[in-house]
């Protein structure tokens, strides 16, 4: 008998010594640092003009992304990976484009830029975008002025809500175009502005209602958002609900059949 136990005892320790009936899984050790970085940065300067603010947007694709002022250096951080372009501008002054290509995780240092004044004289405008029920500043709002032949300007209101356009035609009516998620869409007549002046707006944009809530068990509260789903039709073929929103309507219908 005490052989017998003393076997099971060794057993027991040979079990233990392997691991074996372990509750505790093996953990994997991830290496941080080869996480690839999918955002760079961008850096430059600009020759400064006494008195003028100097306007550096950051475009992909043509469409305006982001933009900042400077009187002299810049630096766009946190940018995706990708090909870029960036407008250079002052009142008064030439727009220079610079193509640039974003490397993840590396600073890219473009060539200082200089600006040419303009022979030709030009307008501005400059304003200001609040919310109508709250009188707080709306910032990073995508504004588009367009001219006459049709040409758009684009500006982004900055944390305060202030935004400009410089350099536009003078003595020619503009119109100005706010499309903002959650916020009723908004269009401004702008009235010719005489060379070398700058026209001051103060703009609201008044929020949109909020969507009228039924009671749990009442389905979906109007103007909601339907969830992705799919059912079968009569063939026991089945659709899904994505494949459809963007391209026509969506009417669902459930048939009971006949009686």
């Amino acid at each position: 008998m005490k052989q017998i136990m003393a076997l099971l005892a060794f057993a027991l320790l040979l079990l233990v010594g392997l691991g074996c009936g372990t509750e505790n899984p093996v953990e994997e050790t991830v290496d941080l640092s080869e996480t690839e970085t999918l955002t760079g940065t961008l850096r430059g300067e600009v020759q400064s003009i006494e008195g003028v603010l100097i306007q550096v947007r950051l475009l992909k694709d043509g469409q305006l992304l982001t933009q900042t002022e400077t009187q002299g250096t810049y630096e766009l951080g946190a940018v995706e990976a990708g090909n870029y372009t960036l407008q250079v501008s002052a009142k008064g002054y030439e727009t220079k484009e610079i193509n640039a290509t974003v490397t993840p995780g590396q600073v890219v240092s473009l060539d200082k830029v200089t600006l040419v004044a303009l022979e030709n004289p030009v307008s501005h405008l400059r304003g200001v975008l609040t919310n109508a029920a709250t009188s707080e500043p709306l910032g990073e709002v995508n504004l588009q002025l367009t001219d006459k032949a049709g040409k758009v300007y684009e500006a982004l209101t900055t944390a305060t809500g202030v935004f400009n356009f410089e350099n536009l035609p003078v003595e020619q009516a503009l119109t100005l175009t706010i499309d903002h998620a959650g916020y009723e869409g908004k269009e401004v007549a702008v009235h010719p502005i005489p060379a070398d002046e700058t026209l001051e707006l103060v703009l609201e944009l008044t929020p949109l209602a909020e969507p009228e809530r039924l009671d749990p068990g009442q389905g979906l509260s109007i103007g909601s958002r339907a969830p992705d789903f799919k059912l079968p039709d009569g063939n026991g073929k089945l659709h899904a609900l994505a494949d459809y929103v963007g391209n026509k309507n969506v009417v669902l219908i459930f048939y009971r059949g006949g009686w």
